[in-house]
């Protein structure tokens, strides 16, 4: 029986969450056994991005105007097929493609669920329910890449198989879990929902610049954490000759740690904290951790550094969410869930290219790229309070 209901929204999220990073932790083996180069690494996850960074903006409206649930349940098995041809192709040109499709179709998943989580909470136990939500998406993301590591050491094609047959059965159980929340729909504009470059011009123009700036920041961070992830992913088989099995068994630890965080400290914070205050410190803290990992000696320590770069890198997600959905409703909370995602993707375009070329030069390049974009955005993030700060007095 379909009912709207945020256990139901987290069971679908943190499937998916689990189900669609198989993948990553068999990508660096993956590539290096295709004999690709080690740019199309970072060119290939660019592309995805920009292609999500499309795909936010125009199922955003889409999902206001269909229905959360039938968006979702719709992309799911398209993107599904897109990994599994991302998967078995051994030319560079269509793991690009197959890249571009994936990330389109993916970010109907990421702002139609975040979305209907908008319009199943109230601003009051929102910012509790934002961290419930990222922790479902980081511990799936463990448990996708702890799975997929061990699978792949015995068979990559097994892990993209598995990919594919699980993210089509999730589309099924979505779309018979769930039932479409009661939106006060705006009205669909064609030109709006499939021409995403339109949307931004049409969006841009409008925003405040308290919003403005803190999606400046919000770009900032996510190439931050882009850049750092994606060279840790690769620097793990490069450089310390790890096998898949590795990457996946870290990430289920930080996993676990991140379930931790996100159940106290990130409740807390919403609770009992400024967030915008509190933001600027936990971004301050990934800046730090960033820039020391990198140069630790020892592969023990090196893990523990990483896991501590991990555990406030998982902090940060939750609060940016809470303050950008602050005083929405189901009809905003698409097209604000779209442009905050999109924003995101961005960040991810320019984290995972400028990783993918520096680590040719220097592989401990990307990890101090992540740093420096960390400390700027607790720059950007100070002008942003002194904004909330200044609106509030007006």
């Amino acid at each position: 029986m379909k009912k709207a209901s945020t256990v139901r929204l987290f069971l679908i999220y943190g499937l998916f969450s689990i189900f669609c990073n198989f993948a990553h932790p068999i990508t660096p083996t993956m590539f290096i056994e295709k004999g690709f180069g080690d740019y199309l690494f970072g060119v290939s996850y660019a592309a995805m991005s920009f292609s999500y960074f499309a795909g936010s903006l125009v199922f955003g409206s889409i999902g206001d105007s269909i229905g959360r649930v039938k968006t979702m349940a719709l992309v799911m098995p398209v993107y599904a097929l897109s990994q599994f041809v991302f998967g078995v192709t051994d030319s560079a040109v269509m793991t690009i493609i197959a890249r571009l499709v994936g990330g389109f179709f993916s970010a109907a998943v990421f702002v139609c669920s975040l979305a209907y989580l908008i319009d199943l909470t109230t601003d009051e136990n929102r910012g509790v329910y934002m961290s419930y939500y990222v922790a479902c998406n980081s511990v799936g993301a463990a448990f996708g890449y702890f799975i997929g590591g061990i699978v792949g050491n015995v068979s990559i094609i097994a892990v993209i198989t598995l990919q594919t047959v699980t993210v089509i059965l999730c589309g099924v159980l979505t779309y018979m879990m769930l039932e479409e929340t009661t939106m006060e729909t705006s009205k669909f504009s064609l030109n709006m929902s499939i021409n995403p470059f339109k949307s931004y011009n049409n969006i841009a123009g409008k925003m405040p610049k308290i919003l403005t700036t803190f999606l400046f920041a919000v770009f900032l961070t996510s190439l931050a954490t882009t850049s750092y992830d994606n060279a840790f992913n690769y620097y793990l088989k490069d450089a310390l000759g790890l096998g898949s099995s590795y990457n996946g068994i870290i990430k289920a630890v930080i996993g676990i740690i991140t379930l931790i965080v996100n159940f106290t400290i990130n409740i807390y914070i919403v609770k009992h904290t400024q967030t915008r205050k509190s933001l600027i410190v936990v971004l301050f803290l990934c800046g730090i951790s960033a820039i020391t990992v990198p140069f630790i000696s020892g592969l023990y320590p090196f893990f523990a550094g990483n896991i501590a770069f991990f555990m406030f890198n998982a902090i940060y997600l939750p609060i940016q969410q809470d303050i950008v959905t602050s005083g929405q409703n189901s009809r905003t909370s698409g097209l604000i869930s779209g442009i905050f995602n999109a924003v995101r993707a961005i960040g991810m375009i320019f984290g995972s290219l400028s990783s993918g070329f520096i680590y040719e030069w220097w592989n401990k390049l990307p990890f101090i790229v992540s740093s420096v974009a960390f400390f700027i955005s607790v720059v950007i993030s100070v002008v942003n309070l002194k904004q909330y700060k200044s609106n509030i007095a007006e």
